[in-house]
């Protein structure tokens, strides 16, 4: 039963709260009802006003160190950001190409394999070098081709035939 008074005494408070507020903006004063040192503690404009300041000037630091230490460039996340406000989805042909040679490199099928040289136009991507079997190739061109913005592949890639007649 006790637990019951003191949580709709907290409730209560809470609802009070805007209008006490909307009160200290017009300049009047309140008893926040916490006595320290006997003493009940007075909210005046003054304080509110210094806690929204330190509260613009914590958000403003806040932002400036996260600019500080974010992990790409400034032209990088707005070049992003535009992406998105104009409803362009995926990235850019160098962002792609760059995607696109890491899951080569890290797909578990792949990355034993010599990687090739990546380039993207227009989505597409271009995979050229030289691979050690048909089916490396064929490994290579399935993962380039289930990277989600990419449009097509265009194989340019050579079977490397020292490899396939020392295996053969």
């Amino acid at each position: 039963m006790r637990l019951i008074k003191g949580l709709v005494h907290v409730l209560i408070r809470l609802a009070v709260l805007p209008f006490k507020l909307a009160l200290v903006m017009l300049g009047g004063t309140f008893k926040a009802g916490v006595k320290v040192g006997g003493a009940p503690v007075k909210v005046g404009w003054r304080v509110t006003r210094a806690a929204g300041i330190s509260g613009v000037f914590c958000f403003v630091l806040g932002l400036v160190i996260g600019l500080l230490f974010a992990p790409s460039k400034g032209r990088e996340m707005r070049a992003k950001l535009r992406r998105l406000l104009t409803g362009q989805s995926g990235l850019s042909d160098e962002e792609l190409a760059d995607r696109v040679a890491f899951e080569l490199g890290h797909a578990p099928r792949t990355w034993h394999l010599p990687q090739p040289d990546v380039a993207v136009v227009d989505r597409r991507v271009q995979l050229r070098g030289t691979v050690p079997h048909e089916t490396a190739r064929e490994e290579l061109l399935r993962v380039a081709a289930n990277i989600p913005g990419v449009a097509g592949v265009d194989d340019l890639l050579e079977l490397d035939t020292a490899a396939s007649s020392e295996a053969g």
